[in-house]
């Protein structure tokens, strides 16, 4: 079980809480728990909904949500696909800015170098990211708690406890997007056997992460009236000479493995839809794409990228699981009420709507 419990923890810790510090500074620190437990429940519920697709079909968590949905499976497999796009995406961004902090030198240049150094395994094979992800994960995980008290001492900013709500539909898409362990699931199913086990497992996932972005992101937000998006990135720069190289190289290698696991994944899911080289095509030109629209053209920030397409993309993709187990209920005994997954994901599409044009 513990390893079950650590393997959905690393997938809770990633990009997404990097950029929530900033977002807290205008929202408040009221306004950031009552959305931040908001956004957790929701994905809480989404999260029984789809270990139930899966207990039902047997299949990965793409697989399970696509299966009940007839003709409308395509919806899942492209709103999987736009989620991929945006994470990669911000990945090569937030790299790019975090070796800038660090070791100096434009953006561009580091993130063009990690782009090309992050693809090759991609396209040619999982094994040793796959192997390494959890672990630099969860030393992403320390490196974030151990963050928390340095902060203190670095205090340089009282944040209101409730500011304004121009900035909350972007924290909630935000938030999701950084709350999302659910294609996890499918590993964590497998794993554990018991199902109150499992329960156990995602509820103290879900918790711990749930706590740690509120220490995180008050004490991050307290540093610098002037943080960027990517708040390890300013950390970088107002930290000591060690704790900055601890926290670059650590965020850096997470976001070197997510990116080749991710990518590789989405390969793996559009192998059996189209020849291998179409995939790749699909892969990279429009996260190639994203990467100039927001590093040269400056449409879209790193926030706007992660929150408004890959958080809502996301709600997306878990409202269509929830209408996926409504249509399974019919068929099969569920122990999540059908009204309340139907219920459920209306709401996840009307958080999706406010978030993504709000």
């Amino acid at each position: 079980m513990l390893l079950a419990l650590g393997y959905m923890l690393s997938s809770l810790f990633g990009i997404g809480v990097l950029l929530l510090p900033r977002l807290v500074q205008q929202i408040g620190i009221g306004y950031f728990i009552i959305l931040l437990t908001a956004v957790a429940v929701a994905l809480n519920l989404a999260t029984y909904v789809i270990l139930e697709l899966i207990e039902i079909t047997g299949e990965d968590v793409e697989g399970s949500v696509r299966s009940f949905l007839g003709k409308y499976g395509v919806l899942s497999t492209a709103s999987f696909g736009v989620f991929t796009y945006a994470a990669l995406s911000a990945y090569i961004l937030a790299a790019g800015d975090q070796l800038s902090a660090w070791l100096g030198g434009p953006p561009n240049y580091w993130s063009s170098l990690f782009f090309v150094l992050a693809v090759i395994p991609a396209v040619g094979g999982l094994t040793l990211a796959a192997t390494t992800s959890t672990y630099l994960s969860l030393f992403l995980v320390a490196v974030l708690l151990f963050v928390i008290p340095i902060n203190l001492k670095f205090d340089s900013l009282i944040i209101p406890f409730y500011g304004g709500l121009e900035a909350a539909p972007l924290f909630v898409m935000l938030a999701a997007f950084a709350l999302a362990g659910h294609f996890s699931i499918y590993q964590v199913h497998r794993l554990v056997r018991e199902e109150r086990s499992k329960v156990v497992v995602f509820f103290a996932a879900f918790l711990f992460a749930f706590l740690s972005y509120v220490a995180f992101g008050i004490t991050t937000a307290s540093v610098s009236a002037s943080l960027s998006h990517l708040s390890t990135a300013t950390l970088a720069q107002i930290y000591p000479p060690f704790y900055a190289l601890l926290v670059s190289a650590v965020a850096v290698l997470a976001f070197y493995t997510s990116f080749v696991v991710v990518a590789h994944s989405f390969i793996k899911t559009f192998e059996a839809y189209m020849p291998q080289k179409v995939v790749y095509a699909l892969l990279l030109f429009p996260v190639a794409l994203l990467y100039l629209l927001v590093r040269y053209y400056g449409l879209l920030d790193l926030t706007t990228l992660v929150g408004r397409i890959g958080g809502a993309s996301l709600l997306i993709f878990l409202a269509l699981a929830c209408f996926s187990h409504y249509r399974a209920s019919e068929k099969f005994q569920t122990k999540f009420p059908q009204n309340a997954s139907m219920a459920l994901g209306v709401v996840l599409v009307v958080f999706a709507i406010i978030g993504a044009f709000l």
